[in-house]
């Protein structure tokens, strides 16, 4: 009775939050799907296969009222519900669940409840094979409700007022009785799709696709196996899609529960003991968020929270293909602190911390741990990421006590949904022999899906998830200017800065010899501040026409001493592209008279190009002027940039809109009318002629 228990369990998973239901749909006759026993790895193992006789997949609407025997009274708890799910009906029969207690029934140790008919609602459908797994939902209902807190559950009945069941659903059908003459086995190699499904039988005498899959679509009944069948899911090494949500925001049982440490990771560990290291585990998906994910703009997936990596969704997340997690506690005595945190925006993690906006900022002395991981798309390192997911999560929790999150933020997650810390280690999963494999069950035409894997997991080669990063995307330097964003270096100070001024309009103490200083010094040559914003703020004249009349005479001072206009310069500490901290501005043509606001063909104003309206008229690349990435290669005249852009109509896009060395280079530009540039710490400054010194 234990197995068909943790049967039964199992299939309660995946009717109400398992991400694994999926390719169950698929399977008429019979349930295949891993389990595996918190005896042993064989006895596990050993569950796969036919487990539970049935006579097909029903559609069920099962509404049912809960009525408590209170001593000499009975009273009717007042709530009715209709529950509607797609479950295989089983030959178990409603009386022999009445007096299941005996047997371990699915509330045992809270004993049994009685399951009846009601004539007071209407006389039930004649059909009365009511299945483990129905009981086990309704009990489900009972305990989230806390009826069993209320009342004994030996006194309570549920009445049952319907059962309708629907013809078989055509999409559970794609898989039926088999009648092709294929091995046992079907080896597909390191690959599990369609294709290696066509190559592995090529050599098999009739035995097709059509004849495995019959009277379905065989592409869709091959991808649900090798995405949900053939791996571990991740929801199956803690049990519910809320035990893995709750860890993941560094809640859970393990954090929060009454039971000991050592109960409430007795689960996980035995998959450590006995599955970690020969299974390949699946990146964190549910079906119980698939409709939510889709209607909110996170994509067509039921990815969790803080892990959706669906590249086209609107509010995905993972662009840097990077995940971390930050513990600040243990269980035991072993705590690591190999980390500051600096500041988290609480808008980037409104799903854990269930608030739409705001910040935290954090002092640094508080223990924290950090560990994270990479991958690339279509290399080993993307194959297992789930691995690595677990191993850098739940084995920290379940091994070290690692466990809590910083303040405001997940536990764990992609790296843009954490806060920005210091630094991370850093750990690898890899495996060796993958293959996969297609069972076809002899007595039942049955198809399943495994795979087998020798897996190890590891520190990376220098421990360091910040130089794991620009190791693996060398060639994305999107990725390698980004990660600077998150994973800060030795201090907090200066990123703390950055953000406070950047975000929240707060000046701190930060040193910067460029802030407000006439005269100051930067590659020997003396420099003026002409205007600038967050921690170089400095704004121009209130009246347009003296500000373009001070910049014009500024620029022009170079023409008797050097023979040219004197160089403008943007420094940008908060640019993420290289290219962009520091922009030389080499003008080559007279500028046109003044007028103000937008330039025209024969009017500019100085200021509000560089600062909000930047164009092309009499501004156009190595024509009017010239743009580098240094003073030495302006003075020089080598290096000159190649590729300008500009606005072509009112927007407030200001220097140098997406303009770059060879390329156009997205989001570098300052705007003092507009946010969502990168350029929001910066200070223009104009050469000042003849000051050149010996810095």
């Amino acid at each position: 009775m234990i197995n068909d228990i943790m049967i039964a369990q199992k299939e309660s998973n995946r009717l109400t939050g398992g991400r694994e239901s999926r390719h169950k749909s698929f399977h008429e006759s019979s349930l295949p799907h891993r389990t595996w026993s918190p005896f042993s790895r064989e006895e596990g193992r050993s569950k796969r296969g036919r487990l539970l006789p049935f006579t097909g997949h029903f559609r069920c609407d099962i509404e049912y009222r809960i009525q408590t025997n209170l001593f000499t009274t009975t009273s009717t708890y007042g709530r009715s519900f209709t529950h509607r799910f797609t479950v295989p009906v089983t030959t178990h029969k409603k009386d022999a669940l009445q007096n299941d207690c005996s047997n371990g029934g699915c509330c045992n140790p809270l004993n049994c409840f009685t399951i009846v008919n009601s004539t007071v609602w209407g006389t039930p459908p004649a059909h009365t094979s009511w299945s483990l797994v129905e009981h086990i939902i309704i009990c489900h209902h009972l305990l989230l409700l806390g009826i069993f807190n209320q009342h004994p559950p030996s006194v309570i009945q549920i009445i049952i007022m319907t059962k309708i069941t629907i013809s078989a659903l055509t999409m559970a059908l794609l898989i039926r009785g088999s009648n092709a003459a294929c091995d046992p086995e079907i080896v597909l190699g390191a690959t599990c799709d369609l294709a290696a499904l066509e190559t592995a039988i090529a050599g098999m005498a009739e035995c097709t696709t059509a004849q495995l899959f019959p009277g379905g679509d065989v592409a869709t009944a091959v991808e649900e196996l090798c995405k949900y069948d053939a791996p571990v899911q991740f929801v199956e090494i803690q049990g519910t899609y809320q035990l893995d949500l709750r860890s993941m925001n560094g809640g859970g049982d393990v954090k929060d529960g009454e039971n000991s440490f050592d109960i409430d990771v007795a689960r996980v560990k035995r998959f450590i003991d006995n599955e970690m290291d020969d299974q390949l585990i699946s990146w964190p998906n549910y079906a119980q968020r698939e409709e939510y994910n889709a209607a909110n703009g996170y994509g067509n997936n039921g990815y969790m929270n803080n892990f959706n990596i669906d590249p086209v969704a609107e509010k995905g997340s993972c662009k840097l293909k990077t995940a971390m997690c930050c513990f600040v506690e243990s269980a035991k005595d072993n705590f690591v602190d190999n980390s500051d945190a600096c500041h988290h925006d609480l808008s980037h993690s409104p799903q854990s911390n269930h608030v739409n906006s705001g910040w935290s900022l954090y002092s640094g002395d508080e223990p924290t741990h950090c560990v994270g991981f990479t991958w690339k798309d279509g290399e080993d390192s993307d194959t297992y990421k789930g691995n690595a997911l677990f191993y850098a999560s739940l084995y920290q929790t379940a091994t070290k006590g690692y466990m809590g999150n910083i303040p405001g933020a997940p536990m764990c997650a992609c790296v843009e949904q954490m806060p920005v810390v210091t630094k991370a280690d850093c750990v690898t999963a890899r495996g060796a022999g993958l293959s996969y494999k297609f069972a076809v069950d002899a007595a039942t035409g049955e198809v399943s899906a495994s795979h087998s894997v020798t897996m190890t997991y590891s520190d990376c080669g220098a421990n360091d998830l910040k130089a794991q990063v620009k190791a693996v995307h060398s060639d994305n330097t999107d990725i390698l200017s980004a990660i600077d964003e998150h994973l800060v270096g030795e201090s907090c100070d200066v990123a703390n800065a950055n953000y406070l001024n950047d975000e929240q309009l707060l000046v701190t103490s930060a040193k910067n010899e460029f802030k407000d200083l006439d005269g100051a010094v930067e590659e020997g040559r003396a420099w003026k501040q002409l205007f600038g914003e967050g921690v170089f703020f400095l704004p121009p004249d209130f009246d347009p026409e003296a500000a373009d009349k001070e910049m014009r005479a500024d620029i022009n001072a170079c023409r008797e001493s050097e023979d040219r206009y004197c160089l403008i310069l943007r420094k940008c500490p908060s640019c993420t592209v290289e290219s962009h901290k520091e922009i030389v501005y080499k003008r080559i043509t007279p500028f046109n008279e003044f007028q103000e606001g937008i330039s025209t063909a024969t009017t500019m104003d100085i200021p509000n190009l560089f600062m909000n309206q930047w164009r092309e008229v009499n501004n156009k690349i190595n024509v009017d002027y010239e743009l580098y990435s240094s003073i030495a290669d302006a003075l020089a005249g080598t290096n000159a940039w190649q590729v300008a852009d500009y606005n072509t109509n009112d927007n407030k896009y200001g220097f140098p809109r997406n303009s770059g060395p060879d390329r156009y280079v997205f989001n570098q530009w300052n705007s003092y009318a507009w946010n969502g540039g990168h350029a929001n710490q910066h200070g223009f400054y104009v050469e000042v002629p003849g000051a050149t010194t010996s810095a």
